[in-house]
């Protein structure tokens, strides 16, 4: 069994290791009769939905059905506390991530030039950690920003140096095209870059 005794690599402890996740939590809405569960992948499609008691502890979530996942997700997780008349009166949140490498054996490019690096056909889950560089090991959070080359800009607040960023290209407003992505940790020297070229499924054709 891995043991985890550092409470600020949040990427490790986001991470799914198993298609059946045990979700515990502290009761600490002491006015609360009852609460809600809710786990909403990517997508925005909320996978779980369930209320629990105050005797209730802990839900077996099944993430994926098989023994390793077939698509990578981040997903969040929100428990809702209600009082008797049904108001709110607090909430818990996490994240956790469903990456395939966390499961057996995992393909392995380790040349950046490689076509791996470059394309992608999915929604992606970019890992991200202060401590890859001694430059920005004591950030404490991190900056995202994915350019589209002639498009759109989005600029992503991380709000901790470690953790995962799903990027949500399927049934987007992105649109196919080529990317260039930075990676910054406020108040430290040092930048991340990539450029990935999101592809179409299927077999393009080009008639002249």
């Amino acid at each position: 069994m891995s043991v985890n005794t550092s409470p600020t690599e949040n990427r490790l402890w986001e991470t799914v290791f198993t298609n059946e996740v045990n979700v515990a939590w502290r009761w600490t809405a002491t006015n609360a009769v009852s609460a809600g569960l809710s786990v909403v992948g990517m997508n925005g499609g909320e996978v779980l939905a369930t209320n629990v008691s105050r005797s209730v502890s802990n839900v077996l979530w099944r993430a994926f059905a098989q023994a390793a996942p077939s698509a990578e997700d981040v997903y969040g997780l929100t428990l809702t506390f209600y009082g008797s008349g049904g108001a709110v009166v607090g909430a818990q949140t996490s994240r956790l991530a469903v990456v395939k490498g966390a499961f057996g054996n995992a393909s392995v490019d380790p040349a950046p030039a490689g076509a791996s690096w470059a394309k992608i056909k999915e929604n992606a889950v970019i890992p991200y950690d202060a401590g890859w560089a001694e430059a920005t090991a004591s950030s404490t959070n991190g900056l995202l920003v994915i350019a589209k080359r002639g498009g759109a800009v989005q600029t992503n607040a991380l709000a901790d140096a470690a953790g995962y960023f799903g990027w949500k290209l399927r049934h987007g407003d992105w649109g196919y095209g080529a990317f260039n992505l930075a990676l910054t940790f406020p108040g430290a020297q040092g930048e991340w870059n990539a450029t990935v070229n999101y592809l179409p499924n299927g077999t393009l054709i080009g008639v002249r």
